[in-house]
């Protein structure tokens, strides 16, 4: 492949890392240095910035705490500490210093007796329900830009009990990202599934989405669906980051969060008021620009959020709704291998071409409203309400082709002969629906608390009136050249084909229907005391959670009634971005029109309407009950957490059954399974200093079957080879190692190094038993449980602000994380004594971003990587599909007028990164899409 700009990046990123590494010591070494100050008397708010600049350090303050207070003038070689203790003394106010971090903040006097700047001066700390960690709420102050989010969610995560990486809406803002999905890219050992150049799913340490748990607040989110029907994955492109407070990646579950978390677990915690200053009115707005198409589209998002009766009851309301409209060229063959032939390789069926007009919608709304009325009592009722629309239509020319008519010339040119060629076009609009909503409180009565939680969530995805159409030319030929392995060129006879020579062969509408429901219950009981004379608690609780899926599909299916009547000459469109090679394709509205006024032309199909109408419809149903106990104990440096938990999956489900094209033996399927799991955990954390935190944990977590797999709908062809679901299958079951040692310098960073290990049994994709029919004679494919899988990775994160460098140099930072893992799979029965590598899993991962922050100033370049991972286990090998390693620089500016105003601007996907899919032996191109570069400019506002 032709090298591009993207892989000399690519190649330079070690150097990078030295760099970084360089520049980070001689701001470590410089953090305690003695500075020069020359803060003259005046206004707290403008001398406190003065005096953070000179000082290279993070000075932070609440506003109106230092509102009209007058500090003194400070001169000379002194600390930071020192400085601000001249400046502040005879003001009444105090300057504290976290003794982990070094970090800064002036409060009123006199000094609290917890000196770490991150504890709230209440007379009792508020600890969250979520998790083991006893993470104390932080007092909010006034720092700017994202370094103040960095520090809370450094500070979030360094208290915490167990293994997690934390992001906030500070940071999330800094990010040229276009919802919740892409906003996780940043976090180690976290990537990305993409749909059309937009991030999706996520994958946490290369894990297949489905291994993740994805919450809202604690709250099990449903599957949309969409692109694959039947998974349990959430659509995280439907939520709008705009909507949420922080995102929480738990890669160590404790035995009171849910079990199947293979991956991760994944937490949106929403806005609310309390999470705020006070009085919040915040609106943005912007215009997003997709070069390949060179459309327009728009942003939009405000929140608003109030405190009332005495500061006890607090409201939050936030809204956000976008519109873009870009597209994609797309080379793609079928998932059929390149084959052998007089020595070459030829592509196994089609050569297909592909032209994408794409526009999408969300709109996202979200509420909080929580009462406090004592200090010992909460009540709250969220919820959160999205709307996802996607319309696409997909221009493609299908050049049809077999090795037995293919003669190669050589392993990149060969010639197809007697053949046709089909124009398609599919003309759909997709809608999505996410809610949840969800009530509950929290009560503590000395040292016992006791917290509940009900709530439901819904989703949906359906299509409407989507059609899919074919016109097909006679037997023709054409040439392919791979020699631009990613943009194939086709000439010959093919090309010279008139719009009459296709005739139209077939046109499907679809009206489906994707749903998914659940709701949930649960109750935590925890009591403070000794365990063997040492500080701890002990917890119970119990959950239950029922969830349906439903999935429904009509299509019709309508054939040629007229013979050449109806051809593409009468419906032509010309490609409009001018794709080579140039071709004729449908005009979505002519067509349409003219299958309204032509009704004669037209023949329905009822067997196949029926046949494809049917045997992908179920519905399957899961009930969880779920109880767990632990403990933890502190002594000395050292915590241990520790328990079980238990959850029982009771699972039914009814499909169809079809066999051969008579739909006359159409009959429902049903099947159930049941089955418990016991999965321990103990979670080990030791502060070997105030700065330097170790990690050890050794936990179980589980993952239920998909939907799709696990569904009973059968198929028997006219050759008796069945293709079925199995509703037997086991979930999958792990065992999960991780070790790190984090260390948090005097200034707003972290350095992090783990590993992990993952041992997976039961895992679970589709196989084809030659034999393994019922009579022994034909063959059965079905999703089936493998054998064993061993994951073992290293992941390493460094985020580091620069302060210690002299000015202009203490605006800059950077973070740079980098995850390497190595996998290995037995697939089983259909592939025996093979070892492959685990689903979805990449060894390689990395994040780098420079960031510059100075007078109003951000700046980031951001890169992403993800080296290539197993996409589809074929029948043999030479039919794996992999996702190829995929690039992407990103970049972001902005410039804060005053405190009610900020300009900014974004930039995606710069150096034109295309999804590449490719064969596993051969390594001859799958799939290549293009996206090219897309931006976003606009306003933010705060009153």
């Amino acid at each position: 492949m032709t090298p591009t700009f993207g892989s000399e990046i690519r190649r330079s990123v070690p150097l990078l890392f030295c760099a970084l590494f360089f520049l980070a010591v001689q701001s470590i070494l410089a953090a305690e240095a003695v500075k020069s100050f020359d803060v003259p008397a005046g206004d707290a708010i403008a001398t406190l910035k003065q005096a953070a600049q000179q000082g290279g350090v993070e000075i932070m303050f609440p506003a109106d705490t230092v509102k009209d207070v007058k500090t003194a003038a400070v001169k000379g070689e002194l600390t930071p500490r020192a400085a601000l203790d001249k400046m502040l003394d005879g003001t009444g106010l105090v300057a504290v210093q976290d003794e982990k971090t070094g970090a800064l903040a002036v409060k009123k006097g006199p000094l609290p007796n917890d000196p770490r700047v991150a504890q709230k001066a209440s007379d009792r700390p508020t600890r969250t329900t979520q998790g083991a960690d006893d993470v104390v709420k932080l007092e909010t102050y006034k720092v700017e830009g994202q370094r103040a989010g960095q520090a809370k969610a450094l500070n979030r995560q360094r208290d915490a009990g167990n293994l997690k990486n934390i992001v906030t809406s500070d940071t999330l803002g800094r990010f040229p990202d276009q919802n919740a999905a892409e906003s996780l890219q940043r976090i180690p050992g976290v990537a990305l599934e993409r749909d059309q150049g937009e991030g999706r799913f996520i994958t946490v340490r290369g894990l297949d989405p489905d291994l993740n748990n994805t919450q809202l607040n604690g709250i099990s989110l449903p599957a949309a669906g969409g692109i694959e029907e039947g998974a349990r994955k959430v659509n995280l492109d439907l939520i709008a980051s705009e909507l949420i407070e922080s995102i929480e990646v738990t890669k160590a579950v404790t035995p009171d969060m849910d079990g199947d978390a293979i991956g991760g677990s994944v937490n949106l915690i929403s806005q609310t008021a309390f999470s705020q200053e006070g009085r919040l009115l915040r609106v943005s707005a912007e215009g997003q620009y997709g070069e390949l198409t060179g459309d327009w589209g728009r942003k939009f998002s405000a929140s608003y959020a109030d405190r009332f009766m005495d500061g006890k009851l607090g409201l939050l309301l936030s809204y956000s709704d976008a519109q873009r409209d870009f597209g994609s060229d797309n080379r793609e063959l079928t998932d059929t291998a390149w084959a052998p032939k007089n020595g070459f390789l030829v592509p196994g069926s089609d050569v297909q071409y592909r032209e994408y007009e794409i526009g999408r919608e969300r709109r996202g709304a979200s509420f909080s409203l929580d009462y406090r009325p004592t200090g010992d009592d909460e009540f709250f009722v969220r919820g959160m309400h999205n709307y996802f629309s996607d319309f696409e239509n997909r221009y493609r020319t299908r050049f049809r082709g077999t090795p037995a008519t293919t003669t190669p010339a050589s392993d990149l040119v060969g010639t197809v002969a007697n053949r046709p060629v089909e124009v398609n076009l599919k003309d759909r609009f997709d809608e999505s629906y996410l809610w949840s909503l969800s009530a509950g409180g929290e009560h503590r009565r000395g040292a016992n608390s006791f917290d509940y939680k009900v709530a439901h969530s819904y989703s949906e995805t359906s299509t409407r009136n989507r059609s899919d159409s074919t016109f097909r030319s006679p037997n023709t030929s054409w040439t392919y050249d791979f020699a631009d392995e990613l943009r194939p060129v086709i000439t010959g006879a093919a090309l010279s084909l008139p719009a009459s020579a296709f005739a139209f062969n077939n046109i499907i509408f679809d009206n489906n229907r994707n749903q998914d429901e659940e709701s949930s219950a649960m109750a935590n009981f925890r009591h403070e005391m000794d365990i063997a004379g040492q500080p701890g608690f002990v917890k119970f609780g119990a959950k239950y959670r029922t969830k349906e899926k439903n999935i429904d599909f009509n299509l019709a299916t309508y054939a040629n009634a007229s013979g050449g009547a109806f051809t593409l000459a009468n419906v032509v469109r010309t490609s409009a971005r001018g794709v080579t090679p140039a071709f004729p394709s449908i005009n979505p509205g002519a067509e349409r029109a003219w299958f309204a006024a032509n009704p004669g032309h037209f023949a329905l199909n009822s067997a196949t309407t029926t046949l494809n109408s049917t045997i992908n419809d179920y519905i399957s149903r899961e009930e969880v009950l779920a109880a767990y106990g632990m403990a933890s104990v502190t002594r000395g440096p050292l915590t241990a957490i520790g328990g079980i938990r238990m959850e029982n999956t009771r699972f039914s489900t009814k499909g169809w059954e079809i066999q051969g094209a008579n739909v006359a033996t159409l009959a429902r399927t049903s099947a159930s399974n049941d089955y418990t799991e016991i999965l321990p955990g103990l979670v080990l954390r030791y502060n070997l200093r105030p700065n330097l935190v170790a990690r050890a944990s050794w936990t179980s977590t589980m993952a239920r079957p998909k939907f799709s797999d696990s569904n009973l709908s059968r198929v028997i062809d006219t050759d008796g080879n069945i293709t079925q679901g199995n509703p037997a299958l086991k979930p999958y079951r792990a065992r999960n190692w991780d070790a790190s040692i984090e260390f948090y310098p005097k200034a707003v960073g972290v350095f992090t190094v783990g590993v992990f290990r993952k041992e997976i049994d039961d895992f679970v994709f589709t196989q084809t038993l030659t034999g393994g029919a019922p009579n022994g004679l034909n063959d059965l494919s079905l999703p089936l449980n493998g054998e064993s899988a061993v994951i073992n990775g290293i992941e390493a994160d460094w985020q580091y602000q620069l302060t210690g460098m002299p000015a202009p140099f203490d605006g800059f930072g950077f973070s740079a994380n980098y995850t390497l893992t190595e996998s290995k799979a037995q697939p089983g029965a259909a592939r025996p004594g093979e070892t492959v590598p685990f689903l979805g899993q990449s060894d390689r991962i990395y994040n780098v971003a420079l960031t510059y922050e100075r007078d109003g100033i951000f700046l980031r370049l951001a890169a992403n990587y993800r080296s290539d991972y197993l996409l589809l286990l074929g029948g043999a090998r030479a039919s794996d599909i992999y996702v190829r390693e995929h690039f992407q620089l990103d970049a972001s500016a902005s410039y804060t007028i005053s405190e009610r105003v900020t300009l900014f601007a974004e930039a995606q996907n710069l150096t034109d990164e295309p999804l590449y899919t490719s064969f596993d032996v051969s390594q001859r191109l799958r799939q290549a899409e293009f996206y090219s570069w897309s931006a976003n400019v606009g306003v933010k506002l705060s009153f």
